[in-house]
């Protein structure tokens, strides 16, 4: 769930909280530099509010299950790979995507999915918002 400013994932199934899970680390476009000049690039170009979280996964890891965002993604692989499932066609079985080191992946909003780990990874998901993009008024002279 976005909620305007902080990006926080609220996981379906409380139960999957026991198995070995992925981990996310949220907000990253507030606390690392570099993300930060990513997402206001993002930001600039698209016309909307971006938000970055990071999620790191070993071989099994669980994650949400098959879910759908409310925001369009775009995802950059850094580490390793993730096995992706998702569903272009509701009426249709899902399409297999492997996302590698510096690939990226545009999942728009809504569109189903299903994340799994053969090995270690990482991934960045940069969530753009429906929220437009302010500019901040800045003070004359600072």
């Amino acid at each position: 769930m976005i909620d305007g400013v902080n990006f926080q994932r609220v996981s379906a199934d409380d139960t999957a909280v026991a198995l070995p899970r992925t981990h996310s680390y949220e907000n990253l476009h507030f606390h690392i530099d570099w993300i930060r000049r990513a997402s206001c690039s993002l930001e600039l170009a698209l016309g909307r509010r971006v938000a970055c979280a990071a999620y790191a996964s070993q071989a099994g890891d669980t994650s949400l299950g098959p879910h759908n965002d409310d925001w369009d993604g775009v995802i950059v692989q850094v580490e390793g790979e993730k096995q992706w499932r998702v569903w272009t066609d509701p009426h249709n079985g899902p399409k297999e995507v492997v996302s590698r080191v510096g690939d990226v992946l545009a999942l728009p909003r809504g569109v189903r999915h299903d994340v799994s780990t053969p090995g270690r990874s990482l991934h960045l998901a940069f969530a753009v918002t429906d929220q437009p993009h302010v500019v901040e008024p800045t003070l004359a002279g600072t």
